[in-house]
């Protein structure tokens, strides 16, 4: 039996691999100019439509099916593809992933392109994992998303032989932005006494200054340039394992998403969690896996600092609806979080196939990505599941009430 707290992992049927497989193949051509929303997403939003397939009653699976394919389209439609770069050989993956991250250092993107094919083609997604996370961990270019891929490829298509190769596009948009990436988790001083309180220091943090974009990059910039991060993470983070960072951090996430400023649900509130989570999931993939706790924790910080309206209170919970919890999914987003949250045992299998198939069926990546996330997250931290739930069911029902239209 399933257990309540969160659907069962997924599996995939040979036709499904067989559909993903094939824009997986389209995806892995690297378009030539730089990449836009879309296109730096949709490597993450494939492996998010695959997660989320087997969750999706048979009735609606052909719509779940299409929006596979109609991402193959829309990628195939986004501009022209980048030339083939010349093929190169390497003796071993170590190689290989040095030559990657010298590529990436210098910005050139051909070679990188040609490092990342070879590794794609040679390694199995957990190898993969291993042999870039240092590269991919710190930097800020591709929106900071590479490190989403390296931490759902080997967990979502860990047997596909092409889906690695959608690594090239991500790798290319590293390249094209070199120093784009945080730096203050490698100067901290040894010795100081940690304070062990992450939690409160991001419920209410100030802000560091204007950004003058909501963008990842200048997000998180400021965030390390004011020296906001350092002086608020240093001392929580010292010693703290990554269990307990993966727990705090979550949580704190979902709770923005379920407290703080709406506007910011589909973008902002989305990639608090799906950012931090990732990186953390593949922390013990580098060599320093406390840096990689200090990167997900200014994730965190970044957006509570620049995108916040007010203070978040972990004591806080919706109140029980006196109506149907499946009926309130279709509601507002405060209706269907408390649906969610107050589900009955016996309700909540319902609740995450609901939310999982409004997510496969909607043409928003963010949403694709968010759901999946709440749903490992639910896994790693069953003690909060109505939180996550809540929140997964917040994010749907805002797309619902927006129309598919963001705000500007």
């Amino acid at each position: 039996m399933a257990p309540t707290s969160a659907p069962a992992p997924p599996t995939t049927s040979p036709s499904d691999a067989d559909l993903v497989d094939g824009v997986a193949a389209r995806l892995a051509r690297p378009r030539d100019d730089a990449a836009d929303s879309f296109v730096l997403h949709a490597p993450l939003e494939l492996l998010a439509r695959q997660a989320l397939l087997s969750y999706v009653p048979e009735a609606r699976r052909p719509q779940a099916r299409e929006r596979i394919e109609r991402l193959g389209d829309t990628y195939d439609a986004s501009g022209p593809a980048a030339a083939e770069p010349p093929r190169r050989t390497w003796d071993d993956a170590r190689s290989a992933a040095l030559d990657l991250t010298r590529a990436i250092d210098h910005g050139e993107l051909d070679d990188a392109d040609a490092a990342a094919a070879w590794l794609a083609a040679w390694s199995t997604p957990t190898e993969l994992a291993t042999a870039l996370a240092d590269t991919v961990v710190p930097r800020l270019s591709a929106a900071g998303h590479g490190s989403i891929f390296l931490y759902q490829l080997p967990r979502i298509a860990p047997r596909s032989l092409v889906a690695g190769g959608m690594l090239r596009g991500l790798v290319r948009e590293l390249a094209r932005h070199p120093t784009w990436r945080l730096r203050w988790q490698g100067r901290r001083e040894p010795g100081v006494p940690r304070s062990g309180d992450l939690v409160e220091r991001l419920l209410a943090p100030d802000p560091p200054g204007d950004p003058g974009s909501s963008s990842i990059f200048p997000t998180m910039s400021i965030t390390e340039s004011s020296g906001l991060a350092a002086d608020l993470l240093d001392t929580p983070l010292r010693g703290l394992r990554g269990r307990d960072a993966q727990r705090d951090l979550l949580r704190v996430a979902a709770w923005s998403m379920l407290q703080d400023d709406p506007n910011h649900a589909p973008y902002g509130w989305s990639h608090c969690l799906t950012m931090p989570q990732a990186v953390l999931g593949i922390a013990q993939e580098t060599s320093d896996p406390s840096e990689a706790v200090a990167v997900a924790a200014t994730y965190v910080l970044g957006f509570r600092s620049t995108l916040s309206s007010g203070p978040i209170d972990p004591a806080w919970m919706p109140e029980r609806p006196s109506g149907d919890s499946l009926e309130m999914l279709d509601g507002p987003p405060a209706d269907a979080a408390a649906g969610a949250w107050h589900a009955g045992p016996e309700e909540v299998d319902q609740v995450w196939s609901r939310l999982a198939t409004r997510a496969a069926t909607h043409e928003d990546a963010h949403l694709a990505k968010y759901t999946v996330a709440c749903i490992d997250a639910t896994r790693s931290d069953p003690e909060q599941a109505p939180l996550y739930r809540a929140s997964a069911a917040f994010l749907g029902a805002w797309w619902d009430e927006h129309d598919g239209l963001a705000p500007s």
